[in-house]
């Protein structure tokens, strides 16, 4: 199986089975649900994505926290709980690091768009 191929199946499963969304979920979870060693599992993400793997599901629930800014009206501590993140503070330094900006300055610049 390739890096590829790993990572598809990673992929597959945040789309099918929302793991992503699960506030427990780390690298030995993951790869268990893979049937593959937690090594095989970290180094095709980092092969594959330049990220460790972390950084990988964090990315996955911030675009997840995006689509929930973008369609409900839930507060930014609602969708960061929502979207797997056990504390607001990790939330926003990851969602910072994934978009360049807060949560709540991308909620603000969306609505910004959505008026006429």
């Amino acid at each position: 199986e390739t890096d590829e191929d790993i990572v598809a199946r990673i992929d597959a499963l945040f789309a099918t089975q929302n793991v992503h969304l699960d506030p427990d979920l780390n690298l030995r979870r993951l790869a268990r649900r893979l049937g593959l060693p937690d090594r095989a599992v970290s180094q095709a993400i980092n092969r594959v994505a330049g990220v460790n793997v972390s950084q990988y599901v964090n990315a996955a629930r911030i675009h997840e926290a995006q689509r929930l800014i973008e369609t409900s009206d839930q507060s930014i501590l609602q969708i960061s709980l929502a979207a797997g993140f056990m504390t607001k503070s990790n939330f926003n330094r990851e969602f910072v690091r994934v978009l360049g900006q807060t949560p709540s300055a991308w909620r603000q610049q969306g609505r910004a768009k959505a008026q006429p």
